[in-house]
């Protein structure tokens, strides 16, 4: 009787796994494969498929390197409100380039340590750290950047990228250790990586503030903000510590540049 497609299929799937196989090595060798062998060498394939698999869905689907200039530019021609949030038009890297994170940790250390003649070395205007009395002023209250995450968009100008920093604040006089966001707009000059603290086009600017909107970095501002109202709660010299600074010319980011919003679902994509 002749056989249907299911029973040749069913026949091949006896013959291949059921019963040994003889691989041919060279001229003469042979290798004999027993179904058992073959059983463990397949779960084993179909393992490390899950696992490649798995490792690829948790990256952020990202083409941050791959954007031309005029992509970028198509930016500036989204009708989006700056104080609104927004579907993500540019999907941010998390720690991305080991590089760019050295630098910005050696960046937020010589702010620490206020040294003026590094930062000088590390923007794009070194007139802002001729002296150390800002930076004398800001140790004064935050004494520490620690656990730092950089994650990053592309910038506006070649070789540019929008850096959301976060990281974990050591405070004088505080117990806890709140979360902080910086914005740093880094570029690339003749030395290596800068931050660009000088005055910015008002594209850059524009494009700046549109990024900041997407809503991959919002849900982050929002986790900071909420994190952080938490630590009050808890720690009433962080309470007293936000008390004091909002009274004095204090730079710390914190959630500052989160944009309420109507939409605030935890743990939307």
């Amino acid at each position: 009787m002749k056989k249907n497609i299911f029973d040749r299929i069913s026949d091949s799937y006896d013959n291949f796994h059921l019963k040994s196989s003889e691989i041919t090595v060279g001229k003469e060798k042979k290798i004999l494969v027993s179904p058992k062998l073959k059983l463990v060498l397949g779960w084993s394939l179909f393992v490390l498929c899950c696992v490649l698999g798995a490792a690829i869905m948790d990256t952020p689907l990202s083409r941050n390197n791959e954007l031309s200039q005029e992509e970028k530019e198509a930016v500036l021609d989204e009708d989006i409100a700056l104080d609104e949030e927004h579907d993500t038009i540019v999907p941010y890297e998390k720690n991305a380039d080991e590089e760019l994170n050295a630098f910005i940790e050696e960046y937020f250390a010589a702010i620490v340590a206020c040294d003026n003649v590094a930062l000088q070395e590390m923007v794009t205007d070194s007139s802002e750290y001729m002296s150390d009395e800002m930076l004398k002023k800001m140790a004064e209250f935050i004494t520490g950047y620690d656990n730092i995450t950089v994650y990053t968009k592309v910038g506006l100008d070649e070789g540019s990228y929008i850096a959301f920093v976060v990281s974990n604040l050591s405070l004088a006089g505080v117990n806890s250790s709140p979360y902080n966001i910086n914005t740093l707009y880094i570029v690339n000059g003749a030395r290596g990586y800068l931050v660009n603290n000088g005055t910015l086009t008002l594209d850059t600017q524009e494009y700046i503030e549109k990024v900041k909107g997407d809503r991959d970095i919002q849900k982050i501002y929002r986790s900071v903000n909420e994190e952080n109202e938490k630590l009050k709660k808890k720690d009433p010299s962080l309470q007293e510590f936000f008390d004091i600074i909002s009274k004095r010319d204090i730079e710390v980011d914190s959630a500052a540049d989160y944009l309420p919003s109507e939409d605030t679902t935890e743990g939307e994509e």
